[in-house]
């Protein structure tokens, strides 16, 4: 049979109905639904008869398929502490974890809020933890920071009460994920760094876990623009994931490993890295993340010279982004196919992808995107001899990636402007933007 986890439910309050039988019947006249009709295809009204008599009992398996089609969590229909109880609730957080790692972050905090009542139910206080770290972690993914922080925070201290160490290394990491995209890099990598330990320290269930977290500690290192250090942490991702066959996780190490090493300038390496991250992600049929890998296949082609070959790929990415509707993707992906377009000197059709590419980022109010896109504006206007409005734009974008932090890209941008004034015979005014591209790209990488 079938098994569908229902929606978020709270505030049922207390129950005046003692058995499972007379709850089903209840439920089941409040919708006005026949006893054939609750039975569908799958049940015959005699045995819902007898199961709301109280003359038969429901397997879990069957109990799950009547709670979906009554529109209740499974907890609303047990009574307390029964042995059926326990076993929904084992079954309902796997089904939580397993939904919260294949990215479907709505359904798994509606599971984990299901869990809920079945772990106060049944008085299992490591249970109760485990239901607010899921809710917390699926809230997190969501953005519903505040309401995460909460769970998480209730999740952890009954943890920590009940001896549950293994809970303790998800605590960790995801307020790690919460720091990191609150791009506060150096705390969510104390977090992060500090979940591997507990999770060296405490066999944990999910051994992907350990991979996962040392792939975010590499994340903190991008951002913080060492590559180097990032490239190291990618590698041993890879080293702890490989047993596990998880292609999802494997996946997403190879890109960000190509990433970092398209920044340290090792372009055929970093192809055969996201080149497997490609094949993953197709094997998966994850379109998402396959449009991301294409897009950084082109930023690498790109920087190896090879534009045609680039936009073949940027047009991919942007075909597939805008199949799902990622609009802050597709904006993404125009930035990189217009900087694309500048290098084969094809103005217009740069001009209107970079025009499309900052309407999305206006409307999603991505300051990084919009960053990106006055970059490559200025390198446009620079190109068609636009040379005041290019000087502006690239000034605009300095100061843009300077407040993000963006060491990496400030530096790109003031050699760019540099040069450009070099060119105009403007040296005067070059020397402090090469002085600044020259001090980013020799200084040692934040730690």
């Amino acid at each position: 049979m079938r098994y569908t986890e229902g929606a978020v439910f709270a505030g049922q309050g207390e129950r005046p109905l003692a058995s499972l039988g007379e709850r089903i019947r209840a439920r089941r006249k409040e919708l006005g639904l026949t006893q054939t009709q609750l039975g569908g295809t799958d049940l015959t009204k005699g045995f819902i008869s007898l199961v709301e008599k109280g003359r038969a009992k429901p397997s879990l398996e069957t109990l799950l398929l009547l709670a979906e089609r009554l529109q209740q969590p499974v907890a609303y229909f047990l009574e307390q502490g029964s042995a059926l109880g326990a076993k929904a609730l084992r079954v309902t957080l796997a089904s939580g974890w397993t939904t919260l790692q294949q990215g479907d972050y709505t359904r798994a905090a509606a599971i984990f809020q299901d869990a809920l009542p079945l772990a106060q139910a049944q008085g299992d206080e490591r249970a109760l933890a485990e239901c607010h770290i899921g809710l917390g972690s699926a809230l997190a993914t969501l953005r519903q920071v505040d309401v995460a922080r909460e769970h998480i925070d209730r999740g952890a201290a009954l943890a920590e009460a009940s001896g549950a160490a293994p809970l303790l290394v998800r605590v960790s990491h995801i307020r790690g994920f919460i720091a990191y995209h609150a791009r506060e890099f150096r705390a969510a990598r104390e977090h992060f760094t500090e979940g591997y330990r507990r999770f060296q320290e405490a066999p944990h269930p999910d051994l992907g876990l350990g991979g996962i977290l040392l792939y975010n500690i590499g994340n903190t290192y991008m951002e913080l623009g060492d590559h180097v250090e990032a490239s190291r942490w990618y590698e041993q991702a890879l080293e702890v994931l490989e047993p596990t066959e998880d292609l999802h996780r494997l996946g997403l190490v190879q890109l960000q490993l190509g990433v970092a090493r398209r920044e340290r300038g090792d372009f055929e390496t970093a192809l055969a890295h996201l080149g497997r991250a490609e094949q993953l992600f197709q094997a998966l049929a994850d379109t998402r993340l396959l449009g991301w890998a294409h897009n950084s296949i082109g930023i690498t082609l790109v920087a190896r010279g090879k534009v045609d070959e680039a936009i073949a790929h940027f047009e991919t990415s942007l075909r597939i982004k805008e199949r799902l509707g990622d609009d802050p993707g597709r904006a993404r992906s125009l930035t990189e196919l217009a900087r694309a377009f500048v290098l084969q000197g094809r103005g217009a059709e740069a001009e209107a992808a970079l025009a499309e590419a900052d309407r999305l980022a206006t409307r999603f109010d991505d300051v990084t995107e919009a960053a990106r896109i006055r970059f490559v504006r200025a390198q446009w206007q620079a190109a068609t001899g636009q040379i005041p409005e290019a000087v502006r734009e690239y000034k605009q974008a300095i100061a843009a990636f300077e407040a993000l932090g963006m060491d990496a890209d400030v530096a790109r941008a003031a050699n760019a402007l540099g040069a450009l004034l070099l060119e105009r015979k403007r040296p005067s005014e070059a020397a402090p933007y090469l002085a600044k591209a020259l001090h980013l790209l020799h200084a040692e990488p934040p730690r």
